[in-house]
């Protein structure tokens, strides 16, 4: 059964460059621990929003325990000497959940 989180990310404006070092940084703790999953990071053509400054993306797990690895990862050492530098550069920053069911 495959998990789907979609993490939306509003960026504070002039931080974008900041912003991707930082995500680039995050990637690697959870990429080094085996832990990254299967993404895609999307970006706003249209519709409500801001398109300068969101920034989504779209995470796939095999199932909720891979989901709780990679959010495990919160609390690592490297990953948690990053968090005071997110303040600085995110507005906001939203996480959804979906499960993959079949209709009937």
């Amino acid at each position: 059964m495959k998990v789907v989180m979609l993490c939306t990310t509003r960026v504070v404006p002039g931080k974008m460059a900041e912003y991707m070092e930082l995500e680039k940084k995050m990637f690697g703790v959870t990429e080094g621990a085996g832990a990254m999953p299967s993404y895609k990071r999307l970006m706003l053509m249209s519709g409500a929003g801001d398109m300068q400054h969101t920034i989504t993306y779209l995470f796939e797990f095999d199932n909720f325990a891979a989901m709780d690895k990679w959010v495990a990862l919160a609390e690592a050492p490297e990953f948690r000497a990053l968090m005071p530098k997110w303040d600085s550069v995110i507005e906001s920053h939203e996480h959804d959940v979906f499960m993959e069911t079949p209709l009937p």
